[in-house]
């Protein structure tokens, strides 16, 4: 039930429906939220609100007497971490999806979004040129271009960070700056992060490389394994982004900190200073974990990419000594099993493409069957939703046995997912 309350009967165990103002100017990332702490409910009295709108059916009431106090509720607990040998995440629990339900879907956003991505792409390149020619920097420049990508994060979480690794574009500096941004920026939602360190986090990895336009090229772009000297040049660019970003105007310390540590590593074991576990700033840990996820899943000079549920399983593998396992556990739920675009094999010896994922479900999202008479996908291809086959628990219901690469098939996933094609939707065998 939806009711209105006045704001000092607000308590922890509420469930918040309807702040009444725009996400751009109050201190949350969602507008919906169960209220945690007494911290939550000071920021939003801090915004002169006099009323509010809860919904009871998902947090506390008001109790009958009037003395303001919430009806008891269940504690919302995080999901437990998948076992390694599964890597499977459990299924979410309805509380958390509601709180980060989607409102538009995957398709609708790449297609809302694609614009932005590519006009933020060409000004990132400008604005990094005018840093290797020492222009000061001016963040106002890409403030509002930022505002647009986190909008987007809010419509729907899977839709950017999907189509970063289904476009294709040349120069990897600027490309992969602007995809660990998107990257990060996905994840941070994930994690409900406030949107003041929202735009920190997005800041801190669109400029994480920043000193790396100081190294020789010919070492940034070398084909080869790297010498000891080489690699101790890499090593600078930490520092040397820092130190460009110190010197700008209205940098924060944070933002700073995420281009300083995001070559830390959890088990201590990166560079520059050898931190470890929570004395990397958290910030710089999801910047960090982006910043891998690129790099493994883009062609690089010396390799060929990697593809996406196998970075996520080669990630997973890693946490406690690479990542912090809490968030890489995250990144998976964040960005599905078998994220957008990757190419699954089926029981049936059938493959297909993953279109949506599921959040309830995410071993078993929605995709796209390839027909092996047209796999350039010129015909209306035909939709399957996996979730829904294992709901009607049919005889033999199709199910991902396991991934391939695009490239092995001459599959351009793109082509599929980018072009609105029109599709025939089947929900059973």
């Amino acid at each position: 039930m939806i009711k209105t309350i006045n704001v000092h009967q607000l308590k922890v165990g509420m469930y918040i429906e309807d702040l009444g103002m725009s996400w751009l100017n109050h201190p949350f990332l969602k507008t919906r939220r169960l209220i945690k702490s007494d911290q939550d409910i000071k920021k939003i009295k801090q915004y002169g609100l006099l009323s509010i709108k809860i919904d009871t059916t998902k947090g506390g009431d008001v109790d009958p007497s009037g003395d303001g106090r919430p009806r008891p509720q269940a504690v919302m607990l995080s999901p437990a971490e998948p076992q390694p040998e599964t890597f499977e995440p459990e299924e979410l629990t309805t509380e958390t999806l509601s709180a980060l339900a989607d409102t538009v879907s995957v398709q609708d956003e790449i297609a809302q979004v694609t614009r932005v991505y590519s006009e933020f792409l060409n000004r990132t390149r400008v604005f990094l040129s005018h840093v290797q020619i020492e222009k000061p920097i001016n963040l106002e420049e890409i403030a509002s271009d930022l505002d647009e990508l986190i909008q987007s994060v809010f419509r729907n979480r899977y839709a950017l960070s999907a189509l970063v690794k289904l476009k294709t574009f040349d120069e990897y500096t600027y490309t992969h700056s602007v995809n660990v941004c998107v990257l990060a920026l996905t994840l941070g939602r994930f994690l409900d992060f406030p949107l003041q360190k929202l735009r920190a986090v997005g800041i801190g990895a669109l400029f994480h490389d920043l000193g790396k336009m100081a190294i020789p090229e010919k070492i940034i772009n070398k084909p080869g394994p790297l010498t000891m000297d080489e690699f101790r040049e890499i090593q600078k660019h930490p520092y040397l982004s820092a130190k460009l970003l110190k010197n700008a105007d209205h940098v924060s310390r944070e933002v700073i900190e995420c281009a300083l540590f995001h070559h830390e590593r959890y088990g201590g074991q990166g560079y520059p200073k050898g931190l470890k576990a929570n004395e990397i700033p958290l910030a710089a840990q999801v910047i960090s974990l982006a910043d891998v996820y690129d790099a493994m899943t883009s062609d690089r000079v010396y390799r060929k990419k990697i593809n996406l549920h196998e970075t996520l399983r080669i990630m997973y593998a890693g946490r406690a000594v690479q990542f912090d396992p809490v968030l890489v556990s995250n990144l998976v739920k964040c960005l599905g099993v078998y994220p957008i675009g990757s190419l699954v094999k089926l029981n049936t010896g059938e493959m297909g493409l993953v279109a949506e994922i599921d959040s309830h479900n995410l071993t078993n999202p929605k995709i796209i069957l390839i027909n092996e008479s047209d796999p350039a996908g010129r015909h209306s291809p035909q939709v399957l939703d996996l979730a829904s086959q294992s709901e009607e628990k049919s005889n033999n219901p199709r199910r991902i046995v396991g991934v391939d690469a695009p490239e092995k098939w001459n599959i351009d996933p793109a082509k599929y997912l980018l072009n609105e094609p029109s599709f025939t939707v089947c929900c059973s065998g």
